[in-house]
């Protein structure tokens, strides 16, 4: 019966220290951080207190996503998108002493050493893709940190606002992104070519991304982003616009210039583009802005520092086209802006209109 008795004793101390060494470890472990295998299909929150490690290829959020603020999420080397579909939606509300991050797994300056390689690893441009939005329209993101997205050798953005898409993207930071060009197509780290005027980019800091933003002509963009952090600016530094004008539209940035990138620019009937004192607007190899009604369309075009120039320009905000000195402007690097008003008045010869085609082709 001793014999039994002894066995029972030593059968529990080894079980105590089997739950003393393992228990707490595992337990800090499995409650700081989440790996994410899994589409998500039903309402959920992200608690602010966790690291999530996104591991699945393509991940899809099928309903609404909360995030709550202090949320770290990483991208592992497998997985590379984060897609909304359906009823998908992001509401990420951080706050200024609690972002929420979006990196790369290999980024331990986020959230600690979450792929366990100590330093054998560092993050870069292009360790996970974007987010894409998909053409949904509620989506929220406020006081948020995006790092190293934009996957692969060509231009990909790290939030991508396809479709028509719609989002509130304020008081973020992107930096060590992607974005560029490929062809004469334009990919910002934000890219919202193609995005609702609902949108709202507002009091933002991008600094080293390759491409910070590309908008729709119908956005407004007032003067509370910024471009760069310490010195650090991004390749292509500049807000590059395509598409047309269809709705009354504000463009008040005067850090950096608006590029038109559009082979023609319309400022549609019954629409108008207000420009800011010191906006410039820069354009790149043989485009336009072609106004359809009269130069009323265009409010401020003659205003306190408003040029009209070309995309080589670097006199003016500086090396938007990311070549350094390679390239000088030239007369006739762009066509010019033409006025209809009702009877084909012609192209405008404003003395703030720079390297625009002299003699262009009578329209």
């Amino acid at each position: 019966m001793k014999n039994y008795f002894y066995i029972l004793l030593i059968a529990i101390a080894v079980l105590g220290i089997f739950f003393t060494a393992c228990g707490p470890e595992d337990d800090n472990k499995d409650k700081n951080v989440i790996e994410i295998n899994e589409d998500i299909k039903s309402a959920t929150v992200w608690s602010g207190d966790k690291t999530y490690i996104i591991k699945k290829y393509d991940f899809y959020v099928e309903d609404v996503l909360t995030i709550e603020a202090g949320a770290i999420i990483k991208f592992s080397s497998q997985a590379k998108n984060l897609t909304l579909s359906n009823n998908g939606q992001i509401l990420a509300n951080g706050t200024a002493s609690q972002p929420i991050v979006f990196t790369s797994i290999k980024d331990d300056s986020k959230g600690g050493d979450t792929n366990k390689d100590g330093d054998g690893s560092s993050p870069a441009t292009g360790d996970w893709a974007k987010i894409d939005l998909n053409g949904t329209k509620s989506s929220v993101f406020n006081y948020c940190e995006f790092y190293y997205g934009g996957f692969g050798t060509g231009a990909s953005p790290t939030l991508d606002l396809n479709a028509e898409s719609a989002a509130k993207i304020k008081n973020c930071t992107f930096a060590h992104n992607g974005g560029g060009i490929s062809g004469k197509y334009y990919i910002g780290t934000i890219h919202a070519d193609n995005a609702s005027s609902e949108t709202v980019i507002q009091n933002n800091l991008f600094y080293d991304n390759i491409l910070p933003l590309t908008i729709t002509g119908d956005i407004s963009i007032d003067n509370s982003n910024t471009f760069s952090k310490d010195g650090i600016a991004n390749k292509y530094n500049g807000i590059f616009v395509s598409r047309d004008i269809a709705n009354n539209t504000t463009w008040l940035e005067d850090e950096v210039a608006f590029v038109i990138t559009s082979n023609s620019m319309q400022i549609k009937l019954n629409a108008s583009l207000t420009l800011g004192n010191n906006v410039v607007l820069k354009f790149s190899e043989a485009s336009q802005l072609d106004i359809l009604q009269t130069e009323s369309s265009l409010v401020n075009y003659n205003g306190n520092g408003v040029y009209f120039t070309s995309l080589k320009d670097d006199e003016l905000k500086g090396d938007t086209n990311g070549d350094e000195n390679a390239s000088t402007p030239q007369t006739a690097d762009w066509i010019g802006i033409h006025i209809n008003g009702w009877k084909s008045t012609g192209y405008a010869t404003w003395p703030n209109i720079r390297y625009n085609d002299p003699n262009p082709a009578v329209k």
